[in-house]
């Protein structure tokens, strides 16, 4: 087996090996075979290799041989097991949610479960005098405790806004608009509180109202 052989087999035998542990077990006896024949040959032919380029081939090729072995070694070592790969590509299986959690869009509620509540209350409406005189269009608003929310209108030029109050604490304001519309939700439990606009004195001047909620 020259040079020139070994080096043609070395990658012919290393995309063998990528598939199964045959090039390993090939390689590795051609190297024992080669370390055999050395040995027999240097035993029964004195003076063997016979001089210096004889020994720069016999090197040459051991160390080609040992090189293939190692690479053949590593390749097949290489190879990851077929087991993980059918674990990999195997579906994962649903997991239920936990109880008291609504599923996602488009999947099945346990047998059992509640829909969650659907819609809610209607906006309380609320609107400026379109004059500019200052002045709302209602004196009195009835809502349920939750989330209330309140959509102010204000036509006129003059700016306006709608405060929430309970007593003397400020629980929620619109923004100051004119000419525009606005709202605000607020989470407000049962009792009674005022609405009113905070801008200038329009308070005193008569915007100003009752809120229920129960």
């Amino acid at each position: 087996m020259g040079l020139a052989d070994l080096h043609v087999l070395i990658p012919v035998l290393a995309a063998a090996g990528e598939k199964s542990k045959t090039a390993f077990y090939i390689a590795g006896g051609v190297l024992a075979a080669w370390a055999v024949i050395v040995s027999l040959v240097g035993v029964t032919r004195p003076g063997f290799p016979f001089g210096p380029p004889g020994e720069l081939a016999v090197i040459a090729v051991s160390v080609l041989l040992v090189a293939l072995t190692i690479t053949m070694a590593v390749v097949t070592a290489s190879k990851p097991p077929k087991t993980n790969e059918a674990q990999a590509k195997s579906p994962a299986l649903p997991i239920p949610p936990p109880p008291g959690v609504q599923p996602a869009s488009g999947a099945q509620a346990p047998p059992g479960a509640q829909p969650p509540p659907s819609g809610g209350a209607p906006a309380l409406t609320l609107a400026a005098d379109p004059s500019g005189q200052l002045a709302f269009d209602k004196k009195s608003l009835t809502a349920k405790a939750g989330a209330v929310k309140i959509d102010f209108t204000n036509d006129s030029p003059v700016p306006h806004n709608v405060t929430i109050q309970q007593g003397s604490k400020n629980v929620t304001a619109t923004a100051t608009v004119s000419q525009s519309k606005t709202s605000v939700t607020a989470q407000l439990k049962p009792g009674t509180y005022t609405f009113f606009c905070s801008v200038d004195a329009h308070r005193q001047a008569g915007m100003v109202g009752t809120l229920t909620v129960g």
